[in-house]
């Protein structure tokens, strides 16, 4: 069906970056806030940390789609591998061509605030390079990174105090999630389902997810998924928009929560 709000609530969470579609919550707004705070200040280093999938790379999207002014801001979303490679990556963003960040410096107007997203990927040796640039107070980072990685450079204390500021990001509450789950769907147009799905269904996937939103954005696609399928082949077993309860558990067993 062309016009399916199964097939809509499904689309609602397929795993890609829509900063257009940011879902605002207390939560993430305060951490977004904080980051639209801190750009224009002096500063070195700005970490954002938490657990994968929480979140920390759509906030990223989403503070340089809200940026009035994206001129003194570039950001790296793909990982460099090795040191000459992030140099060219960082160059090319800020100069249009390959040469020394280091050498290039004095052609920089004002700073150049540079986002760096998974820098638990990045080697000790591009960490240090960061710090050093850092150093020159004509760049300044904000490094995205997993929670509890890269602990042997981080604890330095000549890197430590380089760190202007931490925001952690942390799974929203159940509360939170049932809010977050229907503004996603709203957004993508499946106001039926959106109106029907209860705090108690949400309830149900949070316990399996613990609100992580890249795990509960896969449930909830395999969730309308199924749905989906059961629409188009038998939806005499779908009552009124409903998400009956043996779907989620349908869901956690698809997905491994469960042990069928």
């Amino acid at each position: 069906m062309s016009d399916s709000i199964y097939k809509n609530a499904k689309d609602a969470f397929i795993d890609k970056v829509e900063p257009e579609r940011f879902v605002r919550l207390d939560s993430n707004v305060v951490k977004l806030e904080k980051l639209h705070s801190i750009i224009d200040t002096p500063f070195k280093i700005v970490l954002i940390s938490g657990e994968p999938g929480i979140g920390k790379t759509m906030l990223l999207h989403r503070f340089l789609y809200e940026l009035s002014d994206t001129n003194s801001v570039v950001a790296l979303f793909q990982p460099a591998f090795s040191l000459e490679e992030f140099k060219k990556k960082i160059s090319t963003k800020i100069f249009g061509h390959h040469v020394d960040p280091m050498e290039a410096m004095n052609r920089i107007d004002g700073t150049k605030t540079i986002i760096v997203d998974e820098a638990q990927l990045y080697s000790i040796e591009i960490l240090e390079y960061i710090r050093i640039l850092a150093d020159t107070q004509k760049y300044k980072f904000i490094l995205s990174l997993h929670q509890n990685t890269n602990e042997e450079i981080m604890a330095k204390k000549h890197f430590q105090t380089r760190i202007a500021h931490t925001i952690e990001l942390k799974p929203p509450n159940q509360k939170e999630f049932h809010i977050y789950v229907q503004k996603k769907l709203f957004s993508y147009n499946a106001i039926e389902i959106a109106q029907a799905f209860t705090p108690k269904m949400s309830n149900k996937i949070y316990n399996f997810t613990h609100g992580n939103l890249r795990n509960s954005n896969k449930f909830l696609y395999t969730l309308f998924d199924i749905l989906h399928y059961f629409e188009e082949k038998s939806p005499t077993l779908l009552k009124n928009k409903i998400v009956d309860e043996k779907f989620i558990e349908m869901s956690a067993i698809h997905l491994g929560y469960i042990n069928a």
